[in-house]
C-alpha cells in the first residue's frame, strides 16, 4: 500500500522462490562443505592418503568458486528481488533485525577471506595452519547460519514478539521454531556436503572414486535419516503446523512435504547404491550420477522452502493463528484502517490521487493492482481469471467479501464495501461477459432464490459441473428439509466453508427450497 507495485506476469512469489531456493541450496553447502573439507583433510593427513589430498585441492577450488561467487551473487539477487516484490516485508525484517544483519555480514566477510586463503594455500601453509584456516571458515559459516536462522524462523513463528509488551530483538530471534529449524538446516547442510562430493568426484581417477563415494555416503546418509526426527520437532514447535502440512487446508503444503520426503528417499537410495556398487564399477561415479543426486537434493530443499512459505499464509510474517504482516504487505491494523476509509484513500501510489477520482471498473482495476497484484496475475501465475471467469458480479462480490473464509488462506479484503463492488465489477468484465445491471454494494438482500444461489453458493461453486467444484452433484437427493439443515452448519461439514453458514431464516428457507428443486433435476 505504501510502495509502488512491481507487476510480474510470472508472479513475484515464484521469482523469489527460484532465486531463493537456488541460493539456499548453495548456502547450505557453504556450511556443511566447509566442515567436510577440514574433516576430510584431517583424515587424509592421518591416513597419508595422497589421492584424497589431491582431490580435496580441486574440490576446495570448486567449493570456493561456487559458494563465494555464485553464493554472493545469488544472495544479492535475493535482496534485490524481495525488495521489489515485497518491500513491506523486507523493510520489517531490516528494522526488526538490523543488528542481526550487521553481525551476519561480519561473519560473511570472515567466510570470504578464510575460503580464499584456504583454497589458494594448500602448498604454501603448513598443515596445522591450513587446517586452522579451514576451521575458521567453518565456524564463521555456521555462525552465519545461526544468525540467518533466527530471522527465517521469525517469519513463521514471531511468537512473543507479536505482543508489544514483550517485543524485542531477542524475543523475535529466539522464537518457538528457532532451535528445531537450526537442527533441520544443520542436518541439510551436512547431507548436501555429501551430495556435492559428486560435483567433482567424477573427474577423479577411477581408483579414487569408490573411496569418495563411500565417504560421501557416510556424510549424507546419517544426516538424511535424522531429518524426519528434526522435522517432527520443528512441526511440534509451531502451533497447528502438523495439521497444515498433513491436512487438506493447504494442498500446496502437503504436496511440497511429499516432495521433500520423495526426493530425500530417492537421493538416499541412489547414494547408497552408488557407494555399494562403486567398488566393482567405479565408472558409476559419473557426471550423470552427480547431476541426478544434486537435482534430487535441490528438490528436497525446494520442497521444504515451499512448505515454510505455504504454512505461513495468510501472513508473510506469522502463521494462521497470529501474524504481523499479511502477504499483501498490510498489517492487520493497516487492513482495518483501509476497510474503514478505503484502500485507495490510504494507498500512496495509486491513480486518481491528485486528479479526477476513479469510479466503477476503472477503480476496481486500481484496487486489484494494489490489493491483489502482489500474488495474482490476470492470466499467468496464480491467475485470477481462473476464479472469476463466467461468474456473475454478485457472486464475485460475495467471494471478495469472504476472502479470509475461502480455501487458500487469503487475507481479508483490505478495502471499503464500494471498493469491493468495483473490484467485482472489474473482475467480472475480464471475460468480456459483464452483466448490464449490477446489484448495489453493501450486501443488500436479494429477493429471489436464484439471486440467493448466486450470492451464497456460486462464488465458489459451478452449478453444472463445468469447473472443479460443481454444486449440483453435491445436493443430489437433498430434500428441502435436508438442505435447510445443512445450510445452517456448512462450516461443520467442510472446513473450507468456515463462516459460510446461512443464518438469515428467510434466506435459509428460500435457498433450501431452491436447492431441493436442483436436486430433483439430477
Amino acid at each position: 500500500m505504501n510502495y509502488p507495485v512491481w507487476q510480474l506476469e510470472m508472479g513475484g512469489g515464484l521469482l523469489i522462490a527460484l532465486v531463493a531456493v537456488t541460493h539456499v541450496f548453495v548456502s547450505h553447502f557453504a556450511v556443511g562443505g566447509g566442515l567436510f573439507l577440514v574433516m576430510a583433510e584431517r583424515r587424509a593427513y592421518r591416513t597419508q592418503d595422497a589421492g584424497l589430498l589431491d582431490w580435496l585441492r580441486r574440490h576446495a577450488r570448486f567449493f570456493a568458486l561456487l559458494t563465494l561467487v555464485f553464493g554472493a551473487v545469488s544472495g544479492v539477487g535475493i535482496w534485490f528481488t524481495i525488495g521489489l516484490v515485497h518491500p513491506a516485508a523486507t523493510s520489517a525484517l531490516i528494522h526488526v533485525f538490523v543488528w542481526g544483519w550487521a553481525i551476519e555480514w561480519v561473519f560473511f566477510f570472515v567466510e570470504i577471506a578464510a575460503a580464499v586463503i584456504y583454497a589458494s594455500t594448500w602448498d604454501r601453509l603448513d598443515r596445522r595452519t591450513h587446517l586452522a584456516v579451514g576451521w575458521i571458515y567453518f565456524v564463521a559459516a555456521f555462525m552465519s547460519l545461526v544468525v540467518i536462522n533466527g530471522i527465517l524462523a521469525f517469519m513463521f513463528t514471531p511468537g512473543a514478539w507479536l505482543d508489544p509488551a514483550t517485543r524485542s530483538f531477542w524475543t523475535g530471534f529466539f522464537n518457538p521454531t528457532y532451535f528445531p529449524q537450526l537442527l533441520v538446516r544443520t542436518l541439510a547442510a551436512v547431507a548436501f556436503a555429501g551430495l556435492y562430493v559428486f560435483a567433482t568426484a567424477w573427474r577423479a581417477p577411477l581408483a579414487e572414486r569408490p573411496k569418495l563415494a563411500r565417504y560421501a555416503a557416510l556424510w549424507a546418509l546419517p544426516a538424511t535419516l535424522a531429518g524426519p526426527l528434526a522435522a517432527v520437532l520443528y512441526l511440534q514447535a509451531a502451533p497447528g503446523a502438523k495439521d497444515l502440512v498433513f491436512g487438506t487446508a493447504i494442498p500446496g503444503a502437503t504436496h511440497s512435504f511429499r516432495m521433500v520426503i520423495g526426493c530425500a528417499v530417492l537421493y538416499g537410495l541412489l547414494l547408497a547404491a552408488v557407494a555399494l556398487l562403486a567398488r566393482r564399477r567405479p565408472g558409476i561415479v559419473s557426471l550423470p550420477t552427480g547431476v541426478a543426486l544434486l537435482v534430487l537434493g535441490y528438490g528436497s530443499i525446494a520442497g521444504a522452502e515451499f512448505v515454510r512459505e505455504s504454512i505461513r499464509k495468510p501472513y508473510v510474517i506469522g502463521n494462521p493463528q497470529a501474524g504481523y504482516l499479511y502477504v499483501n504487505g498490510l498489517t492487520p491494523a493497516d487492513t482495518a484502517r483501509a476497510q474503514a476509509s478505503g484502500l485507495l484513500a490510504e494507498a500512496r501510489w495509486v491513480k486518481g490521487k491528485d486528479g479526477a477520482p476513479l469510479a466503477g471498473a476503472e477503480r476496481g482495476a486500481e484496487v486489484f493492482r494494489v490489493a491483489c497484484r502482489g500474488c495474482h496475475s490476470l492470466a499467468g501465475y496464480r491467475p485470477i481469471r481462473k476464479y472469476v471467469d463466467g461468474k456473475p458480479v454478485a457472486a464475485i462480490a460475495t467471494m471478495v467479501g469472504r476472502l479470509d473464509k475461502l480455501r487458500g488462506r487469503m487475507p481479508p479484503f483490505p478495502g471499503a464495501a464500494d471498493e469491493a463492488h468495483d473490484l467485482a465489477l472489474y473482475l467480472g468484465g475480464l471475460d468480456g461477459e459483464l452483466e448490464p445491471q449490477e446489484p448495489a454494494p453493501g450486501g443488500a438482500k436479494v429477493a429471489d432464490a436464484k439471486a440467493l444461489l448466486q450470492d451464497k453458493c456460486l462464488a465458489c461453486h459451478d452449478l453444472d459441473g463445468k469447473g472443479s467444484n460443481p454444486l449440483r452433484p453435491k445436493v443430489k437427493g437433498w430434500s428441502a428439509a435436508v438442505a435447510y439443515e445443512k445450510l445452517g452448519k456448512l462450516s461443520q461439514l467442510n472446513a473450507g466453508m468456515m463462516g459460510m453458514d446461512v443464518t438469515d431464516e428467510a434466506e435459509r428457507k428460500t435457498l433450501a427450497g431452491y436447492l431441493a428443486t436442483l436436486a430433483t433435476e439430477n
